[in-house]
Parts: C-alpha cells; structure tokens; sequence
C-alpha cells in the first residue's frame, strides 16, 4: 500500500516537474507597428499564418462583412479575403490550426452580449495562399461549418482554440463576474451537417472577463486573455486540458491597450502576438500590433 502511494506521489511531482519546465519566460512586451490597412477598424480576432512565418490574420467584430485580413510584422496589408455564403453576425474570434496536414483557420461567430442565441458557428477555411507583395482580394468557402449549441443555454464568448492533437475546440464564456466556463467541442464526424453539436463544460476558471485564447502548436500551453493581464496554463503529454485547467493559471502581465480581445502565439509557438480594437475608420487610432518577446537564457 505505502508503495503504490509513494508511486502516485512521484508521478503527480514528476507531472508537475514537467509542467514547470514547459513554462516559458516572457519579456516586457513592446508595440511593434499600427495596422495599415483603414477597413481593420476593431480587430476582435488574431491569428498566426500556418503558411508563411511574419503573416498574421484577424478579422473585425460585428457590423462587418464576412472576410479577413492579412497583414504582416510590419502592418503592411497584405490581403482582403470574403467568406462566402456566411453571415458575419457576430465574429469574436479565430485561431490557425493544421487539419490533416492542411493550413485551416477557424472564425467563431460566438458573440451573444444577450445572452439569447440558441445557436452559434464556426467557419472552418483553408488558409489562403498569398502569392507576391501586392493587395490581394479574393473568396473562399468554408469546407466546415459547425453549428453548435453550450449545454447550459445560451452564452457570451469571445475565445476559441483548437488542440492540434485531435482537433477538439476549446471555448470559454465571457462573463461580467471573476469566472467562467471552458468548453469542449469535439471535432464533428462529418463535414457538412445540419446536426447541432453540443460544447460541454470541462471546467471553471477564476479569472475575470475573458477576450481570447490561443493554444500553443504542440498543444501543451493555452493562453487566455483579459482586458487586462493574460493567464497561461500548461499540461504535460499524459494530462487532458481538464486537468490543465483546474490548477490556477499563470498571470502574465500584458502591455496596456485599448480594449484588446485578441492574442496568438507566434510561428514559432512561443512568442506571443496581440492587437486592439482601437476605432481605425478613418486611420487616425489604427490597431496596433504587440508582441510579448521570450527572454533568452
């Protein structure tokens, strides 16, 4: 008996020991550039290009069309991309994430300040290809959409991401309090279906209102964001996001902005990258483009 109690102590030190080590130090983060491009003008979602390293999309809060925005480490605009066939009623967030190999990107319309929707959608794309350094327009269509609902009613979100080990997407409520919920969905069996898929509660949180989140490309950190710092929590290999989040997540102080509700990490899954909603209809208070640097050792 003591023998299989020493063994499960060693394995909970162990896990955690490994949990440690996957921390990452992060540097004072800095403002890098303000977007060019005037029809960025609350830039609610970010996301890192899976295809070429310094190219980032996002994509406006509501009121806006169904498209998204290339821009590169400079904010140069580098393309303007419409969703078609897709109403953009509520855009909150989007993440990168490779689906059979493939570059995808993922737009939530998630956004219910109500609460009242009885469903909500997710757009899944194939990342597009930039080719040249000239402004690019074209179109694209979803080759997934998931409509789903939250198993507990109708809920305000702001923050997705996708696990890239089994593509199962995380969500977590925006509420007005010190908490909220996370929530699993399960990457749909079929592509085109009229099915309502059901996000389920995986756990609570005890920070305040959420904007955002991002999960690392090996699929071992999350990042989740606030209006003001951020929040990381790491799991090892053998841990579920389950058991990641129920430990306290570590504050990670973020730059000050102007209402900002979007983050990723970088191309190199560390670095972290956020931009605001900064009102740039008439390019007069662009959004701009920070990064929160890792520390070298």
């Amino acid at each position: 008996m003591k023998i299989k109690l020493l063994k499960i102590i060693l394995v909970l030190v162990t896990c955690n020991a490994l949990a440690e080590d996957l921390r990452i130090e992060y540097a004072a983060g800095k403002e890098l550039t303000k977007l060019a491009d005037p029809a960025i003008i609350e830039s609610s979602g970010l996301a890192v290009s899976r295809i070429k390293p310094g190219v980032f999309w996002t994509h406006n809060d509501s009121g806006d069309k169904a498209r998204i925005f290339a821009f590169d480490k400079t904010g140069k605009a580098l393309a303007t991309i419409s969703i078609s066939k897709v109403f953009a009623w509520d855009w909150e967030d989007m993440a990168s994430f490779k689906l059979k190999n493939k570059p995808m990107l993922i737009i939530g319309d998630v956004g219910d300040n109500a609460p009242i929707r009885k469903n909500c959608t997710l757009y899944v794309i194939p990342e597009p290809k930039l080719n040249g350094r000239t402004m690019k327009k074209g179109k694209v269509r979803p080759v997934v959409q998931i409509l789903f609902k939250y198993e507990d009613g109708a809920q305000n979100c702001e923050s997705i991401a996708v696990d890239p080990s089994d593509q199962t997407i995380y969500l977590i409520s925006k509420e007005g309090g010190t908490t909220c919920q996370v929530y699993a969905l399960p990457w749909p069996k079929r592509k085109k279906s009229k099915t309502v898929h059901i996000a389920k509660i995986i756990a609570k949180l005890s920070i305040p209102t959420t904007t955002a989140m991002d999960i690392s490309p090996d699929g071992l950190r999350a990042i989740v964001l606030t209006y003001g710092p951020a929040y990381e929590y790491v799991r090892t290999k053998n841990q579920t996001w389950a058991d990641a989040f129920k430990k306290p997540g570590r504050m990670i102080k973020m730059p000050a902005r102007a209402q900002g509700e979007s983050i990723c990490y970088g191309a190199d899954g560390k670095t972290l990258y956020l931009t605001s909603e900064c009102a740039g209809k008439n390019s007069k208070n662009p959004s701009p483009l920070l990064e929160i640097p890792v520390l070298k050792k």
